[in-house]
């Protein structure tokens, strides 16, 4: 599955076609006709390119420091490595959907490319939810189960976390390569890059759904359920893991609050295509024009991470205008911050992006 949808953004009238049963004669469609948002030909594509130059300078830059730093790597540097190489490869896909949303949702470039950028949405935001996911478990074992958990806390283990993380992603977005290409759009004006309405790839894409969204999700929110209790309870937390703890809520809550809508949304609409939650027209142009709207929210959550870096972590921004000022092979002064990681309180860093390697 992915976050594009098969729909025309150009203004005019259409046919939104909600049988979902994958037969190919009219008298088996529901048609219902659908309008477009005013004026989404324009925006949706500056909003995309925006998000797209703000992500590759924001995510290529969390790369560059986190895999040019010297000496052994923090757990948790790990996971935000993989986390800004999952947004960087989202995020290279998006000039790609603004041409085609400029176009009127005509793709221009062929159905290889359709297939390939639809499976790297597809894998990223699989990977984006599970390295989330095990940042989250990682936060829970370092904070309530320390003792307990120091043999799972190692930097295999995290590698290997990853590892099964794009493993796992790859498999997801395999199901684009074999049902989504080139579709003809309403009324034969060129073609769009859409996916197959057959039953089997619906089904399949709201398994999915379940299984790298909905249960990831339960995951983090658990885990960060119980950080909170554990953070009420003495002994306390030293500051520079709660400020680090910070920095990671604040991910979190920006991936899901980007992506839960468009999650929720799909799955009604895989729903409606299987048939198995009747809507009338009215409420399939409202998720329709709610889809278009999610959908733009979560692309955006592919820039979001380093803008969070940028706002949270002083040290972060130290090293960001160093590297404006051309200046970044110097050894970077320490950064004395409500929000550093080289907290004596810890030893855990309240930064991702200095601080010592040890991980506690």
């Amino acid at each position: 599955m992915d976050p594009t949808e098969p729909w025309s953004p150009s203004p005019g009238v259409a046919f939104w076609d909600y049988s979902g049963s994958g037969l190919d004669t009219l008298e088996d469609l529901e048609l219902c006709p659908s309008w477009d948002l005013p004026y989404g030909y324009a925006y949706i594509p500056a909003l995309y390119l925006a998000a797209f130059a703000v992500g590759l300078l924001g995510n290529a830059f969390v790369v560059w420091l986190l895999a040019g730093r010297r000496g052994p790597r923090r757990l948790v540097d790990t996971f935000v490595l993989h986390l800004a190489a999952a947004d960087l490869g989202f995020v290279l896909t998006l000039p790609l959907w603004a041409a085609a949303a400029a176009l009127g949702d005509r793709w221009p470039f062929g159905e290889g490319l359709c297939k390939l950028s639809s499976f790297a949405l597809a894998g990223t935001r699989c990977a984006g939810a599970l390295l989330l996911a095990g940042m989250s478990v990682d936060r829970y074992l370092a904070v309530v189960k320390l003792l307990e958990a120091r043999l799972l806390r190692t930097p295999r283990c995290a590698l290997a976390t990853c590892c099964g993380v794009w493993a796992v992603a790859v498999l997801a977005g395999l199901p684009s390569l074999f049902y989504r290409g080139l579709r003809p759009l309403p009324g034969g004006e060129g073609s769009q890059c859409g996916e197959e309405p057959s039953d089997a790839f619906q089904g399949l894409s709201l398994l999915l759904l379940l299984v790298t969204f909905a249960l990831p999700l339960g995951v983090t929110l658990f885990c960060y359920c119980r950080i909170s209790h554990r953070l009420r309870r003495p002994p306390h937390v030293g500051r520079a893991r709660r400020n680090s703890l910070r920095i990671i809520f604040a991910i979190v809550s920006t991936f899901v609050g980007s992506w839960l809508p468009f999650s929720a949304l799909r799955a009604v609409f895989y729903l409606a295509r299987l048939g198995l939650l009747p809507l009338p027209c009215p409420l399939l142009l409202a998720l329709r024009w709610g889809l278009t709207i999610a959908t733009c929210l979560a692309f955006v959550n592919s820039c979001a991470n380093p803008v969070i870096y940028l706002l949270l972590d002083r040290s972060f921004r130290a090293r960001a205008w160093r590297g404006a000022c051309g200046r970044a092979g110097r050894p970077a002064p320490r950064v004395s911050s409500s929000l550093s990681w080289a907290s004596s309180l810890s030893r855990d860093d309240s930064s991702v992006f200095w601080g010592r390697a040890a991980d506690a």
